[in-house]
């Protein structure tokens, strides 16, 4: 566009397009920079009062936040999360997040100011599930969007294939609890689309690593199946799986198919559609002594 106005030489753009040389110059660069600006971080002692989930091997002593406070628990972080450039370099690397309404801070004695004035004893949806202590809400993203933005940001710390945070409001939040004098206390969730062309009944899934190994993922895995036997669906998780999704769903169907081998014939054939059968079996034949809300 500049043909009359400029020389062939000016308006010559070779120089400014990307080489491979230049992306690995930048690599290099980057990596560098990383290490000079985190070396001084140096990871902390653990203080999980409860058995937490082994670090998975990729995890350096760089994270920005390395440890969250989430109620009476020090959880040791596996991955960064997005949170706002003021949130990234505290002193200590440790963030103090809200067990009830999920709001982060960066000291101890903001939380403590903020426990003091914080109302919320539950999550803010309805609750649709309670069986004596274990309590399920469900959280539009819509209405209650900062809820659930803030409960993305903190699944993010534990998930590495985690990448939507602020978009909550095609989703559902189904945010299962462990219900004492003081309130109905986090303990994991999973979400799903509103609205999926593909019958979805699970995009994310998280446990607590301080809860984890206690069953609370199988449950959530069943609740999201019967959530789809009410709605009259087939349900699955999205795919593909995650490592960590492959893992819970293989360890849920295990249990499943057991189940049914100890309640079903005496003398059940691998032969035509018999993973379906279980499949629709565990689907449709599940009972629960808790009663559903609505």
């Amino acid at each position: 566009m500049f043909d009359d106005l400029l020389p062939a030489e000016d308006r010559d753009i070779g120089a400014t397009v990307i080489s491979h040389t230049d992306k690995l110059r930048f690599d290099r660069s980057r990596s560098l920079a990383d290490v000079c600006y985190f070396r001084k971080f140096t990871p902390g002692p653990s203080a999980s009062p409860a058995p937490s989930t082994p670090i998975t091997p990729h995890h350096d002593s760089y994270l920005r936040i390395r440890y969250i406070r989430f109620g009476e628990f020090d959880i040791r972080t596996w991955f960064d999360a997005p949170f706002p450039e003021e949130y990234m370099t505290i002193p200590d690397g440790r963030l103090w997040i809200c067990e009830f309404c999920l709001k982060y801070m960066k000291s101890k004695f903001n939380a403590h100011r903020h426990k003091l004035k914080c109302k919320m004893r539950h999550p803010p949806g309805d609750e649709i599930y309670r069986d004596d202590a274990i309590a399920v809400f469900e959280v539009d993203g819509r209405k209650n969007k900062i809820y659930c933005q803030n409960l993305c940001l903190l699944s993010k710390m534990f998930l590495d294939h985690k990448s939507l945070f602020y978009d909550v409001e095609p989703f559902l939040f189904y945010v299962i609890t462990e219900v004492d004098e003081l309130g109905a206390r986090f303990v994991g969730y999973f979400s799903k689309e509103k609205r999926s062309p593909k019958d979805y009944n699970v995009s994310c899934i998280m446990t607590l690593p301080v809860r984890q190994r206690q069953g609370w993922g199988n449950l959530l895995i069943d609740f999201s199946y019967l959530l789809s036997k009410k709605e009259r669906r087939t349900g699955s998780p999205e795919k593909p799986l995650s490592a960590l999704g492959a893992l819970g769903y293989r360890n849920y169907w295990t249990l499943a198919i057991m189940r049914y081998l100890r309640t079903g014939p005496d003398s059940p054939r691998l032969e035509g559609a018999f993973c379906f059968f279980v499949f629709m079996h565990v689907l449709t034949h599940h009972q629960t002594s808790a009663r559903p809300l609505r």
